[in-house]
């Protein structure tokens, strides 16, 4: 019965309050036949009113649970959230640091290129403007 329900998309709580709220009524408007006794009548109405509202105050408990637990999920996910922004900040902060270093190394190299090309310096001697460049080189 419960797996119907919830294929139903209607908790057991909700069916069992709106049937007691519905008993109550049935009950309520049974003081209209004679033979049944208005105390009794009334004493049926207000059980069923009373078991109706149990339940829906159930269903409102369960509720209030389920958005206090909603609430707090989302606390957490914009907690995770805030926390991979700063991550991917500061990320995006070293990637862009990286980025100008290795355009400082590509002009080191093509400056040392003409400089080898046009003969000023060579690899296997150290003169000082050799030295200069691979020094001025960092990783």
């Amino acid at each position: 019965m419960s797996f119907i329900l919830s294929l139903m998309g209607v908790g057991l709580h909700t069916l069992l309050a709106y049937l007691m709220l519905t008993g109550a009524v049935l009950a309520f408007f049974a003081r209209l036949d004679a033979r049944i006794p208005k105390s009794l009548s009334m004493l049926v109405s207000v059980l069923f009113l009373c078991v109706s509202v149990w339940f829906f105050s159930a269903l409102h408990y369960e509720r209030s649970e389920e958005v206090k637990d909603l609430k707090a999920q989302i606390a957490g996910q914009e907690r995770i959230a805030q926390a991979q922004k700063r991550i991917a900040q500061k990320t995006n902060a070293d990637l862009r640091e990286r980025i100008v270093q290795v355009g400082t190394l590509q002009e080191q190299v093509a400056d040392y290129e003409i400089e080898l090309e046009k003969g000023g310096v060579s690899a296997c001697p150290s003169d000082p403007a050799y030295l200069r460049r691979m020094r001025a080189i960092q990783f």
